[in-house]
């Protein structure tokens, strides 16, 4: 298991590493505290080209497929409310 993995803000920049806990999940806040407002990562599946979410549950993301991977995740912010009407 990494004991750290790579998030990024966008897709397109340098990455920051991450703590993993000794269980293997990243505690949310841990996340927050590097990039503020974030409430969740998702990483480019290379088979597809598609983005997947990680899961969140009791303020914890979960490695997919239990191992996080050499993979690059992009933290995820929550979306903002459409302007007009």
């Amino acid at each position: 298991m990494n004991n750290y993995i790579q998030v990024s803000e966008d897709e397109n920049e340098e990455p920051i590493e991450l703590p993993v806990e000794e269980d293997g999940t990243l505690p949310l806040s841990t996340l927050v505290a590097q990039f503020a407002g974030a409430c969740g990562l998702k990483y480019r599946n290379p088979e597809t080209n598609g983005w997947r979410g990680i899961r969140l549950v009791d303020g914890r993301l979960y490695a997919p497929d239990a191992m996080w991977g050499n993979y690059t995740y992009v933290a995820v912010y929550p979306k903002g409310e459409l302007m007009g009407g």
